[in-house]
């Protein structure tokens, strides 16, 4: 009976949501509409951003606000974002989510994005996942009712689960059910599907609502669907560079066998959006839980830029609310006001922000993840047992870099002979390590020794590459992709049981090999995006995958630096 109660009253909340925002559609100001018009040149002093298809540009930045997506961007329009993401429950220790994404406008109303998500929780973090998206509007802006965009998503698992957000079933015993013999679960794929509605009521009210549902495609199969929605109303209009309004969040969330016992989840709060400058913004939302499910805070902060498309579309956005005029205008026409005229606009010429002929010289920080997730080894006796058999257990492990991830940085550099290609030579360093195991055992003594050891290393490497570019016209940005084939250095260490005896790990001899470092070919390839701060000042970031001899040895790294032309 409670759920369908809080059922119902999430029902008329959103649909008397609606109706008041359709209300204030038909009860605004219709100045607009009886205003007449003036055969004058104009100047358009709105926001700087650029309108996707007629929209007012607060829906054509991609993320409405932290947890809405609005509508498309405008063609060849690049959005740059990170997002943080801090959870506080009711009991245990906060979980911390951080979000890189960028996502580029495409003609037609279309657009595509990629993110990549990292996790801190209880002392541990790592990457958590890598997804790609893309999204369609149906039509251009209030062609369509609530202007619906749809969206879609997968969800690459490469890291572990460190938290969980059902908690798994008891167990016989009452107690919950141990964790996997070969270590943590990794984070499952999942795919997400989600209708995007906006609408911009009058000259006051901007309104998003996203309705989403979400599956896992392995492991718990867990399955999540909800909404979001917010609505934010500009308070110092000028360039629209504040706007308040209220966010809120609902998720329904079960695993394969919690399908009948949803966890429900909650929260809303005040949202905040800042425009410091022309084309970046931040936005925070402080959210609070309303249910027992939901975290007692979820807070968001997400910092964005937006470049490109600035001449993708040569009209004003649809909206009166984004338009000023200059009365010298009417003043030196001589016009007769009643008469309608174009609006004209001086364009500026385009910087260049980018040479044809440039040296590249990059410092970077970098972030790997290994192909093979870490799992510890079994027991040291059921290694000894399992290799008198014939068939040893080592447990599941990348054989090259070691564990699920390594922290370094690297450098190079790089010609650009021409424009849009440029060759080079760079290198990176690691710090990893890897887990190994010593085990002598001598039955004429009789004698065992049994330890864990760890490989601590430093893994380099050294690639020549090319690189191929796409500065956009008029902006500061480049999307880049990059291939490089070198040698890898400093891991691969190993440790290699040999026995001799009956089958069994008591009646054995055993003796351990160590086996050193080892030199590998490395093939390499990525691609990221360039941002000009100046002519010879430019931040990278990208995401690129290594091979070494067989998957277990492969890995993907994501690095972000600066770059210096010359």
């Amino acid at each position: 009976m409670r759920k369908m109660l809080f059922f119902s009253a999430i029902a008329r909340w959103s649909i008397l949501s609606i109706c008041c925002a359709g209300l204030l559609f038909f009860a605004s100001n219709d100045s607009a509409l009886a205003q007449a018009t003036t055969e004058s040149a104009v100047v358009v002093t709105g926001e700087e951003v650029p309108s996707a298809y007629g929209a007012p540009p607060g829906f054509s930045r991609a993320r409405f606000s932290n947890a809405v997506n609005a509508y498309v961007l405008p063609p060849w329009a690049f959005f740059f974002g990170e997002l943080f993401e801090g959870q506080g429950f009711r009991h245990g220790p906060p979980d911390y989510l951080f979000t890189q994404e960028i996502e580029m406008g495409l003609p037609f109303r279309f657009n595509v994005a990629a993110e990549a998500q990292f996790e801190r929780f209880n002392g541990g973090g790592g990457a958590r996942s890598v997804s790609l998206e893309a999204r369609w509007a149906l039509a251009d802006w209030n062609k369509i009712p609530l202007n619906p965009t749809l969206f879609a998503e997968y969800k690459f698992g490469v890291g572990t689960i460190r938290h969980e957000e059902v908690q798994p079933p008891m167990g016989a015993g009452g107690e919950e059910e141990e964790e996997e013999e070969g270590g943590p679960p990794k984070v499952p794929d999942a795919y997400e599907f989600r209708l995007l509605l906006a609408q911009d009521f009058g000259e006051h009210v901007e309104w998003a609502m996203n309705w989403f549902f979400e599956k896992e495609n392995t492991g718990d199969r867990g399955r999540e669907w909800g909404f979001s929605q917010a609505a934010i109303t500009p308070i110092l209009l000028p360039n629209e560079r504040l706007k308040v309004g209220v966010e809120m969040l609902y998720k329904n969330t079960t695993v394969k066998d919690t399908r009948g016992d949803p966890l429900h989840s909650f929260t809303i709060g005040p949202t905040l959006a800042w425009k410091p400058t022309a084309q970046t913004r931040l936005d925070i939302s402080p959210l609070f839980g309303c249910t027992a499910g939901a975290p007692v805070a979820d807070v968001f902060v997400a910092f964005s830029w937006l470049f490109g498309g600035e001449r993708a579309e040569a009209e004003a956005p649809v909206s009166s609310r984004f338009r000023y005029y200059t009365d010298a205008a009417y003043a030196r026409s001589g016009k007769d006001s009643g008469k309608e005229m174009k609006q004209v606009a001086y364009v500026p010429p385009c910087p260049e922000w980018y040479g044809d002929r440039e040296w590249n010289l990059n410092l970077w920080g970098t972030y790997t993840f290994t192909n093979t997730e870490f799992a510890p080894n079994p027991s040291l006796i059921d290694i000894v047992q399992s290799t008198s058999e014939g068939g040893p257990v080592l447990g599941t492990y990348d054989r090259y870099i070691g564990g699920d991830h390594a922290w370094g940085g690297g450098g190079g550099i790089k010609y650009f002979f021409c424009r849009y290609a440029g060759v080079g030579v760079e290198g990176f360093a690691l710090d990893a390590t890897k887990p190994g195991f010593n085990i002598f055992e001598d039955q004429s003594v009789p004698i065992l020794i049994k330890q864990r050891i760890n490989h601590n290393h430093t893994v380099g490497a050294v690639l020549g590459t090319l690189t191929l570019r796409y500065p956009i016209p008029c902006t500061r940005l480049s999307p880049y992709a990059w291939a490089g084939v070198g040698a890898i250095f400093g891991g691969g260490e190993r440790d290699q049981l040999h026995t001799q005896g009956p089958p069994d790990a008591f009646l054995v001899n055993a003796q351990t090999d160590h086996f050193g470092a080892e030199t590998k070919l490395l093939g390499q390839f990525g691609a990221g995006v360039e941002f000009r701060f100046s002519r010879h000042v430019a931040m990278i970031n990208d995401l690129s995958f290594g091979v070494i001899d067989g998957p277990r040895n492969n890995f993907g790294m994501f690095r972000s630096g600066l770059n210096f032309a010359f």
